[in-house]
């Protein structure tokens, strides 16, 4: 079966970077936000991270997502309509799990 995918893109720091990359996993920080929060576009996310100056970020990350299971879990309101025009996806730590195990791919984007 020839299951569909969504690219999806997270500017990270250093900490998730090689968190996410060595686990193949995303997780929420006990300090952090409980959500995860990704861009649809590389561009606009690569934007996002040049625009943030109080956090480092170092990287963004690519990530292939079963459609089927995103449309489903994630919720789709633009949270920064001005500079994400294509659009966000919000995972709340309750579906983080779910989310994972949908992830086919994750690759260092930039």
């Amino acid at each position: 079966m020839n299951e569909k995918l969504i690219r999806l893109f997270r500017a990270v720091g250093v900490e998730e970077y090689y968190s996410v990359m060595r686990t193949k996993k995303f997780a929420c920080h006990p300090e952090g936000s409980e959500t995860k929060y990704f861009g649809i576009d590389f561009e606009e996310t690569l934007a996002f991270a040049n625009e943030i100056i109080n956090i480092e970020i170092i990287a963004v990350i690519e990530i292939g997502v079963l459609y089927n299971i995103l449309t489903r879990i994630g919720d789709f309101t633009y949270v920064d309509p001005f500079l994400f025009k294509k659009g966000t996806v919000e995972i709340p730590h309750v579906h983080l799990d779910e989310f994972n195990s949908a992830i086919k791919y994750i690759t260092h984007k930039f």
